[in-house]
């Protein structure tokens, strides 16, 4: 006789893809709200430049940016791999002031990243931007694929050439 509780098993992890997570030393940033990845995403950056000698200002929770970074006003993203191997940064909006759009990206076994300015963003040179919501044109959403990122222990090096 048939076991139907394994049987159900086997019919589940076939259509489950592998999961990427399962022995991240991140795994736990998986489970948390967007907003506290943010957090987490903007309190990392604060802290990494820091420790690099850079100039930061954190912003408050209600200011347009996240961070001024040796005087830029940077907004800041951060985005989890997913199982597709692409990041989505959501809420991108064109219309706030911010030199620098800085997007962090969390991977089961690395950090990477990668800045433009608000040139770059608004010029299609980050990526193709997509509208969040059908209709509306106020905020976007970025794809990025891994290869198109960054190693983050370059992050400094990239920081100050983009601020000569």
């Amino acid at each position: 006789m048939i076991d139907a509780v394994e049987l159900l098993k086997k019919i589940i992890s076939e259509h489950n893809p592998e999961d990427i997570w399962a022995s991240s030393p991140f795994i736990r940033y998986r489970a948390l709200g967007n907003t506290t990845k943010g957090e987490i995403g903007e309190e990392f950056i604060s802290r990494y430049l820091g420790y690099s000698d850079f100039s930061i200002g954190r912003a408050s929770r209600i200011s347009e940016i996240d961070l001024v970074i040796e005087g830029q006003s940077t907004e800041v993203k951060t985005a989890s791999l997913g199982a597709n191997g692409t990041f989505q940064f959501n809420h991108i909006r064109l219309d706030r002031a911010y030199d620098l759009l800085l997007c962090l990206e969390i991977c089961p076994d690395q950090i990477v990243f990668n800045v433009w300015d608000k040139e770059e963003v608004n010029n299609g040179e980050a990526s193709r931007l997509v509208m969040m919501a059908q209709g509306q044109d106020v905020t976007y959403k970025l794809i990025k694929k891994l290869d198109g990122m960054r190693p983050v222990g370059e992050m400094t090096n990239v920081l100050r050439s983009k601020m000569d």
